[in-house]
């Protein structure tokens, strides 16, 4: 007699591991679940075909944890073997997609800055992850240097206000975004003040009217700089009437001002104030003068401004102190 033995071995289950998992789904993980089919004849196992840094929390279960690095895109091979039979493999495809750095489109624009502008450079953040781009969200005749760049120039209308919105994507991530504000303002006329006065036209003056120009664009108004009591007929008028204290000096401020923007002017103002009126004194022609040369004057001292004498007619004669009311005026006898 003489033995034989036959096994009828049967092929592994076959392999199937799952869908891939590569969808926004993964946005911001480094873990998955997989989803292999449980073998009901032979076992399984997990194994990395590519990618680094993978890890299973389980390789023999068909359900098993499975670990990797953010941005890297895996290909795991689930096998099932039941020896002596051939095994039976499938892959499947996970990447660990990362989200897109958050978007931060810097500060607005719309400050006294950009007047009289009608370019300026954006302040967005550079992506770590991701790309980034600009678009217009509101405001018309707008556009970009560089609509990839961060910092790039972006040019509009004078006047015009503009939504830009900074935009990092990552796909098939969720897209980052944020918004800045421009504002293009403009500037508003430039302001002139008008002349100075204080020249002899006003002399004996506590009031005159100004001369400013009307702007244009924006709103005027006087403002006083230095000088105490002054007050304004109508401050926001160009033509103001400006009243102030005899003997004063004042500096006005005329200033033009469209929305943040401003421009400005100074004018001086002097209310000059008329001497006091002078008095010489009485003649001495009398005999009070018989026999002199020198005579004491009696003129007025002055309250407002300085007095000097000085010879109308007659020769060789001389004062003492010039500038004194009461100076000695001395001459040649016989002569007026």
């Amino acid at each position: 007699t003489d033995d034989v033995v036959i096994t009828f071995n049967q092929n592994p289950t076959t392999a199937n591991a799952g869908p891939d998992q590569t969808s926004s789904a993964t946005c911001g993980l480094t873990s998955v679940t997989l989803a292999a089919n449980a073998p009901t004849v032979g076992t399984g196992a997990w194994s990395v075909v590519s990618g680094t840094g993978g890890s299973f929390g389980n390789s023999s279960s068909a359900t098993s944890t499975f670990s990797g690095t953010a941005g890297t895109t895996y290909t795991l091979r689930w096998t099932i073997s039941n020896s002596p039979c051939t095994a039976s493999t499938d892959d499947v495809v996970i990447t660990f997609n990362q989200n897109p750095t958050t978007a931060n489109a810097g500060a607005d624009q719309t400050s006294s800055a950009t007047c009289g502008l009608t370019s300026l450079t954006l302040a967005a953040n550079t992506p770590t992850v991701g790309t980034g781009a600009w678009s217009v969200v509101s405001g018309s005749g707008g556009s970009f240097g560089n609509s990839s760049s961060p910092a790039s120039t972006f040019s509009g209308t004078a006047g015009t206000t503009y939504t830009l919105r900074w935009t990092i994507s990552n796909s098939p991530c969720t897209a980052s975004t944020d918004d800045v504000v421009v504002t293009f303002n403009v500037n508003p006329t430039a302001a002139n003040a008008g002349p100075d006065q204080t020249s002899a036209g006003t002399c004996g003056l506590t009031q005159v009217t100004l001369a400013a120009n009307t702007p244009s664009v924006g709103t005027g108004a006087w403002s006083v700089v230095s000088g105490t009591g002054g007050s304004f007929g109508n401050s926001s008028s160009a033509i103001s009437t400006f009243s102030g204290t005899a003997g004063s000096t004042y500096t006005l401020r005329w200033t033009t001002t469209n929305g943040v923007c401003t421009s400005t002017d100074d004018v001086l103002i002097t209310f000059n104030q008329n001497p006091t009126t002078a008095n010489a004194g009485a003649d001495q022609t009398s005999s009070a003068t018989c026999g002199l040369t020198s005579v004491t004057l009696a003129a007025n001292a002055p309250t407002v401004g300085t007095g000097a004498w000085s010879i109308i007619s007659g020769s060789g004669g001389t004062f003492t102190t010039p500038s004194s009311p009461t100076s000695t005026f001395t001459g040649t006898a016989g002569t007026t």
